[in-house]
This record gives C-alpha cells, sequence and structure tokens, in this order.
C-alpha cells in the first residue's frame, strides 16, 4: 500500500490556499512524486470541487519550484504547472505533508506542449505587502526564466517526467510497483 499524504500549497502569510490528498511513489530520495488520481477532492480556498484528471506532483528538496503534471483518464499529458516557491528541505517519501509556499509566479504548459508564464502582476503586488517575496524577486524571476526555457526542451527537472503513463491506478499498487512502473514510463 502507497504511503497517503496530503499536499498543501499556502502563501507567504502563512495561510493555506489549497489542499489535496495523494499517495507517495517513491522513485527515489532525490525528489519526490505524489499521485493524485483523478476523482480526489480538491480543496481551494476559491472553491472545491472533484478533480476530473490525474496529476503527478513533483517536488525536490531546497528547490525553487515544484511540478504539477496532469493527465486525462487514459494517461495522456494534458497539462503542466510549475510553481515558483520558497525552498523546503525536509521532504521525504514517506511524509504525511507535502508543503510549499507559493511565490506567485507561475510557468504553465499547454497540452500541445506550448509554454508560457503568468501572474508577475500578483507577484509585484506581494512584493510589495511582503519582503520575503520582494527579497525573493530576483532568484524567482531566475527560475521562472530558467524553468520556462526547460519546459519549452523538457529538459532538466521535465526530463524525468512521462509524457504518457503506462496505467493510471498507482494506488492499488505497492511502493515498489508503482515505483518500477514509473522509472520505466517513456519519458
Amino acid at each position: 500500500m502507497l504511503f497517503d499524504t496530503t499536499i498543501r500549497k499556502v502563501l507567504v502569510d502563512g495561510s493555506q490556499w489549497a489542499s489535496w490528498h495523494g499517495y507517495h511513489l517513491p522513485v527515489s530520495d532525490e525528489h519526490f512524486v505524489i499521485w493524485t488520481p483523478a476523482g480526489t477532492q480538491m480543496d481551494w480556498r476559491p472553491g472545491t470541487w472533484i478533480s476530473q484528471k490525474h496529476q503527478l506532483s513533483y517536488f525536490w528538496p531546497d528547490a525553487w519550484y515544484t511540478i504539477h503534471i496532469g493527465y486525462d483518464l487514459s494517461g495522456n499529458f494534458l497539462s503542466g504547472y510549475c510553481d515558483v516557491v520558497l525552498p523546503y528541505s525536509d521532504y521525504t517519501n514517506t511524509a504525511a505533508e507535502m508543503i510549499y509556499t507559493d511565490l506567485y509566479i507561475d510557468v504553465v504548459v499547454r497540452e500541445d506542449y506550448s509554454v508560457y508564464t503568468k501572474d508577475q502582476d500578483v507577484f509585484q503586488r506581494a512584493a510589495q505587502r511582503y519582503s520575503i517575496v520582494e527579497q525573493s524577486r530576483q532568484k524567482s524571476f531566475e527560475m521562472l526564466n530558467w524553468l520556462e526555457e526547460q519546459a519549452k526542451r523538457w529538459t532538466g527537472p521535465f526530463a524525468i517526467v512521462p509524457r504518457s503513463l503506462p496505467r493510471t491506478d498507482f494506488e492499488q499498487l505497492t511502493p515498489e510497483e508503482a515505483a518500477t512502473i514509473l522509472r520505466e514510463a517513456p519519458i
């Protein structure tokens, strides 16, 4: 049985923006992957809904980003969403919570793999209000630009992200089975 976890997206003021349930897929000790199947309740501040897609979320210790990849019910790539975040070092393959602090700017990958960035205006407003955002400005925008280029070429952190899934029932597998299948999935 896979370890359960809750992903929590937190804003720099400490308030929670979103949370949802997932399962650890222990593919590595260097990065951490969370499987969220379609049908999972997504609790966001603006509202709650049931996810119509599968998702893999990727976390790296001390990285300035997280990556969330959506797949349709058959396991085909739908979208990617990359949050620029404050680095966090305590991720593990068994953590009950995977918490990240959003810095508001994002890279989005569309279904056709075209890429764009967004929410620079939100970052500007937050930087006026929160010193941690202003202090992170240079690194945040360096990371935004780097992630955009990596997403366009499917390199860097995207090099481990499958464009399609060989199956979509990871929650039914043992940790070893799930990790092996994901490691062997075509990139």
